[in-house]
């Protein structure tokens, strides 16, 4: 099977399981975990992110590419603010067959809000290298960057971007680092907030089935009403958790009832 859009976490069976989550690496589980632990007989692939959109194309070529595979879609799964990208490539997969079950595990919206908290934890993890004045202005920046374009996610991740490029190259040169690992550094944030104005483009809600979301400790999902399974799970390990793997298997073998 060869792919363009998608990855292979695991092949054990015909039918596919898509996932979609930011395709960078984290502290938290992630669906490579999920893939590893769930018994069941399937394809779980996890989607190549390319650029920033518009979402629109974007789905429609994940899903061509789904379908080229001739293997039917029995699942779509999204985790965080991968879960408005979930809902949107099950749309577009019921468009021309059966419709996906659909599962969001601790949906997010993405916000100007939210763009400029993980423009903070990013820098944040360069705050050995920073002096407090620049920790300081890079909050005051991102606070007012999202309070002058309340309405526009392109333009908070554009001057955030642009404000992180020149933190960037302060530590660079602090460290006499060279110039790809600058570039790398900036390069990773910039897909990081690509990935959520793709992100910020989608939803919740679908045209031909609805969501289950599933959520961990203090964890609320998005929209109400909507269907939702909470567990006693951190979030950290959300896509780890054994009660997890039960569930999902369940969900995909269709011995949950599908509403």
């Amino acid at each position: 099977m060869k792919l363009t859009d998608w990855r292979i976490l695991s092949d054990r069976g015909p039918d596919l399981i898509a996932c979609l989550d930011f395709p960078g690496a984290r502290a938290a589980a992630g669906f490579t975990d999920l893939a590893e632990g769930v018994p069941v007989d399937a394809c779980f692939l996890h989607f190549r992110q390319a650029g920033a959109g518009p979402l629109a194309a974007s789905v429609d070529r994940w899903a061509a590419e789904l379908a080229a595979t001739g293997r039917p879609v029995r699942a779509v799964l999204g985790y965080c603010a991968g879960g408005a990208l979930a809902t949107r490539l099950a749309d577009a997969i019921a468009a021309t067959g059966p419709a996906p079950v659909v599962v969001l595990f601790d949906a997010v919206p993405t916000t100007g809000e939210s763009v400029a908290d993980q423009f903070m934890s990013a820098v944040q993890s360069s705050a050995r290298q920073l002096t407090a004045q620049e920790l300081a202005d890079a909050r005051a920046l991102s606070e007012q960057i999202v309070t002058r374009y309340p309405d526009d996610l392109r333009l908070v991740a554009a001057g955030l971007t642009e404000h992180y490029e020149a933190l960037m190259r302060a530590v660079a040169d602090r460290l006499s680092l060279p110039l790809f690992l600058h570039q790398e550094l900036t390069a990773g944030f910039t897909a990081y907030l690509d990935y959520l104005l793709l992100a910020g483009e989608g939803g919740f809600d679908t045209r031909a089935s609805t969501p289950l979301f599933v959520t961990s400790l203090e964890h609320e999902p998005p929209v109400q009403p909507a269907r939702t399974i909470s567990l006693d799970v951190e979030h950290d390990d959300l896509l780890r958790d054994p009660k997890v793997y039960k569930l999902v298997a369940e969900i995909i073998r269709g011995e949950i009832p599908q509403w």
